[in-house]
């Protein structure tokens, strides 16, 4: 196996497929809701299986494993690529984490007095 043979474009085509498909399992509704309602309708291991991207990317890997090509050991090297991309690309995708100060917030709300900016007393 070289990469003359169209392997490299092959592995990109399959690890964006699969954190497609597993992004699609794991988060969207779908039409109909059909996704939402398979994730509700599946308990146990199962629903747990599809309760993150990165853990159904594990397994929607493998049918992907075979489009890239290889056989015996490399199968085993190109899947865990493949899910290591699922699991690179939902972490490159997710909206970063925001700060959000809300003690000013809590102290109004228990009815304490503070001082503003401008030095008089409010509740």
């Amino acid at each position: 196996m070289t990469i003359d043979d169209g392997l490299f474009f092959r592995f990109l085509i399959a690890a964006l497929a699969s954190w497609r498909v597993s992004f699609l399992l794991a988060r969207e509704r779908g039409p109909w809701q059909i996704f939402t309602r398979l994730r509700r309708g599946t308990v146990g291991v199962t629903g747990e299986l599809l309760a993150c991207v990165k853990c159904v990317g594990l397994w929607v890997a493998i049918p992907f494993t075979f489009f890239v090509r290889g056989s015996g050991w490399e199968w085993v090297v190109i899947w865990l690529a493949l899910a290591g991309s699922v699991a690179l690309i939902d972490e490159w995708t997710r909206q970063p984490f925001e700060w959000q100060d809300t003690s000013a917030n809590r102290e109004v709300d228990r009815g304490e007095e503070r001082a503003d900016d401008s030095g008089t007393r409010r509740s």
